[in-house]
């Protein structure tokens, strides 16, 4: 059993910022909330937790699968845990999200319940980072802390999706308090928890490596300057050499496989790399932080003053580091543990290995951001309880009111499951049943589980075929080896697919879409008037099934209909 911890009330690196905290005798400088607050604070901070799990359990009940969801679901609904495995190796993740999901879909496969791990991982996620900045900057800056991780808009987003995000960042927060409590307390057993958790945030999500370098260069420069005993530098050492071979036996059985699609998926994110010819460093620089921080709080003027503070932050804490004299500092290096994340993928973005991106592929900069916020909101208003929950709350109520859509291109109202279980339902009854349903990759994700079924298996070996085609409940489906369809694109896509199916003209066929971006009944119209009198129909901004007859040439047509000249002008306009 590890030993009891016992928690600073307000470390030397918040003290040095904030005056003194009277003592609690002095009733006059206290108010009645303030001294309320003190005494009750770990109830209230399970009280907070509570209310982020009924909030990510409403958002993950609400929406239908996104693509990258639908995607996971297909590579882990396989006959056994070992084939769930190997078809994870076609993705460009871990496996360890798919391994528990695996397991938990048994229990139950509706959008909520398969979502359930990263809401409990989400939720459990915000109780470390409290314990964690309790530890190392006080209690005023965990209670706005917590605040942060419970309500940021992208942390709930990211809760209540079939992702690796909050899996990864729940594994991240109880290294990082585990690794705290192994150095204060001179603990082997704290330092082979933390490995643990280590070696899990390694198996969630390749982001990781950028924290297992900050937090391995932050433990060498600790262990340096202070003198723990022998067993728990070898317990670290012992843990470091473990967390290597995991990444050895991740590149030979999984990336080797993959690094030919590592390029093509990493097109998306061009803007997110640093090129010189386009703009200056300092200008990519600022411009991508602030993304990242746009990211967490969604309003911009409150990303804005939250990267200022966490600038500042960073700064006192460096300087500090530089000018504080003796080894025994317990606060020692914190200034290199929250800006070396940042720094990492940084230096990767400008070498073209990661994108430095405000989206999901940054959130592991998320408590580190969050930490050094904290820490100086605390100190700036004098380490009072009362004034940090004010405060947080306000912030994350700005940011849950900015109007912003956490996924591009699509809101939360079009991703509502009504509108999916009503397009299932159209194709059942109006697309006859030997049909042929055509897709693009991203939108072939998503119907197996909402036309076949959640139970129908797709072996993982379609996807390597030219065309992913595959057939349930009488149905003909095959997709397109684009994410996304462009209507530029379509008709030359179109006609290869008709030539390779031996289609023939008149033959009808329905093109099913649903996820980011527009559908194409809006953008063929504009590309080629021959489609201005589509009859598709629609479920909310990204969801459509339209009809299409293959023409003599095996290019797609438009169904005959009573077309009105008027409606081209109407199209354009």
């Amino acid at each position: 059993m590890s030993p009891k911890v016992v928690v600073e009330t307000q470390p030397e690196s918040a003290r040095e910022l904030a005056p003194g905290k009277p003592e609690r005798g002095a009733t006059n400088r206290y108010s009645f909330v303030e001294g309320w607050l003190d005494d009750h604070l770990n109830a209230v901070a399970l009280a907070v937790i509570a209310a982020g799990f009924i909030v990510r359990v409403s958002v993950a009940s609400r929406s239908y699968l996104n693509p990258d969801e639908g995607l996971h679901y297909l590579l882990l609904n396989q006959p056994s845990v070992l084939l769930a495995y190997k078809a994870g190796l076609s993705n460009a993740h871990p496996p360890l999200m798919y391994l528990v999901v695996y397991f938990w879909h048994f229990l139950g496969r509706s959008e909520l319940m398969l979502r359930l791990p990263s809401v409990f991982a989400g939720t459990a996620f915000c109780w470390f980072i409290f314990k964690w900045i309790g530890i190392v900057f006080g209690r005023t800056a965990s209670l706005m802390g917590l605040i942060f991780a419970t309500f940021s808009p992208a942390m709930i987003a990211l809760s209540a999706e079939l992702r690796q995000y909050a899996l990864l960042l729940f594994c991240m927060a109880a290294a990082l308090y585990f690794l705290e409590r192994a150095f204060q307390e001179e603990s082997a057993g704290g330092m082979c928890y933390f490995s643990v958790f280590l070696y899990l945030a390694i198996l969630s999500h390749y982001s990781a490596v950028f924290f297992t370098l900050a937090i391995g260069l932050y433990s060498v420069a600790r262990i340096t300057d202070s003198h723990l005993p022998r067993k728990v530098v070898a317990a670290w050492a012992g843990g470091q050499v473990g967390a290597l071979a995991i990444y050895g036996f991740l590149y030979f059985s999984h990336i080797l496989k993959i690094k030919n699609y590592i390029a093509v998926w990493g097109m998306p994110f061009d803007g997110a790399y640093f090129h010189l010819d386009r703009e200056g460093i300092g200008t990519f620089t600022i411009k991508h932080t602030l993304k990242i921080f746009e990211f967490m709080f969604e309003n911009q003027y409150t990303a804005e003053a939250l990267l200022l503070l966490w600038v500042v932050a960073v700064a006192f804490l460096l300087v500090r580091d530089l000018t504080s004299h003796g080894g025994g500092h317990r606060g020692r290096h914190l200034g290199i543990l929250l800006l070396l994340p940042f720094v990492a993928v940084w230096g990767a973005a400008i070498a073209g290995f990661y994108p430095y991106v405000g989206d999901r592929h940054t959130v592991f900069l998320a408590p580190f951001a969050m930490a050094a916020v904290s820490f100086l909101l605390a100190a700036v208003f004098g380490q009072r309880l009362w004034a940090a929950l004010l405060i947080a709350v306000l912030l994350v109520g700005a940011s849950n009111t900015s109007g912003k859509t956490f996924e591009p291109y699509i809101t939360k109202k079009n991703q509502s499951q009504a509108l999916m279980t009503a397009a299932a339902h159209y194709i059942q009854l109006s697309i006859p049943r030997s049909g042929l349903i055509l897709t693009d990759q991203q939108s072939s994700f998503a119907i197996p589980y909402y036309l076949c079924g959640p139970r129908v298996m797709i072996s993982v070996d379609v996807y390597s075929r030219k065309y992913f085609e595959f057939r349930c409940n009488g149905y003909s489906i095959v997709s397109f080896h684009s994410w996304k369809v462009l209507a530029t694109s379509f008709p030359s896509e179109f006609e290869k697919m008709a030539l390779a199916h031996g289609l023939k003209s008149g033959d009808r066929v329905w093109f099913f879409q649903n996820g980011w971006g527009e559908t194409l009944d809006r953008e063929l119209p504009r590309q080629f008037p021959q489609f201005r009198c589509l009859t598709a129909k629609n479920f909310g901004r990204n969801i459509a099934v339209i009809p299409f007859v293959v023409g003599p040439n095996l290019l797609p047509a438009a169904p005959e209909t009573n077309c009105p000249p008027a409606a081209f002008n109407s199209v354009i306009e």
